[in-house]
């Protein structure tokens, strides 16, 4: 037993601004190793390593890009990890795996049309056109953003296919599409007015409903929905 003693450098031997606990206080958790992670989760050490030496061993058993489908048949055995450290270790993973889940994160909300101006200022100055489709929940939330074409309507070619296809991965219940004209003026022209009706019409087929269409340009915007001009704010 003496000799075991020597080869384990207890934690609380260590200084303060060596032990993970008080690093991770002082210092902030981007700041710790992942040894120095594993070792808080796992408490405590074993008889022959301190917590940093056993959170070392675990990881050369278990890399970080294994963790998250690691399960508890795989950690019984491991000496120096009982019980009490699976379940810590299991419910670290799990709590990591649930936050970085796509729906953990809050989504934007759409309340008005304009609100989603501040997503295409980027698009604004620039020399070609772009359609952009915003795909929502039912709840208004933004779900995804993407551009749909580039140069101008009438020669995108674009089907209402391309428009509503990605939507069907995803609980989609309404878009907003967004283009710009570069001319600096946002009054629609015949080519926007016939491509518009065509969406909303298939959007009505497929029980997507085409929430707006709105038109940016140096000068302002225009909003089918609304049938009038916008100054930026």
């Amino acid at each position: 037993m003496r000799n075991l003693k020597k080869k384990r450098k207890r934690i609380k031997d260590l200084p303060l601004s060596s032990r993970p606990r008080e690093k991770l206080i002082e210092k902030g958790a981007e700041n710790l190793s992942d040894s120095e992670l594993i070792a808080i989760l796992l408490g405590t050490g074993s008889l022959k390593k301190n917590a940093v030496q056993l959170g070392k061993s675990f990881l050369k058993h278990f890399p970080l890009m294994k963790l998250s489908k690691i399960k508890a048949s795989e950690l019984v055995g491991i000496q120096g990890i009982g019980r009490s450290k699976i379940s810590r270790i299991l419910a670290g993973v799990e709590l990591g795996r649930r936050l970085f889940e796509k729906d953990a994160f809050p989504k934007d909300v759409v309340y008005k049309t304009k609100d989603i101006l501040p997503y295409v200022k980027e698009f604004v100055g620039k020399k070609q056109e772009f359609l952009i489709v915003f795909y929502l929940n039912a709840r208004q939330e933004i779900l995804k953003k993407e551009i749909a074409g580039q140069g101008s309507l009438n020669n995108m070619l674009l089907s209402s296919r391309d428009i509503f296809a990605p939507a069907f991965s995803m609980p989609c219940a309404s878009i907003i599409l967004v283009h710009n004209h570069p001319s600096g003026d946002p009054d629609p022209s015949s080519d926007d007015i016939e491509f518009t009706k065509r969406i909303h019409e298939a959007g009505e087929m497929l029980g997507i409903v085409l929430t707006d269409h709105l038109i940016v340009a140096k000068s302002g915007y225009f909003s089918f929905k609304e049938g009038k001009k916008g100054k930026w704010v």
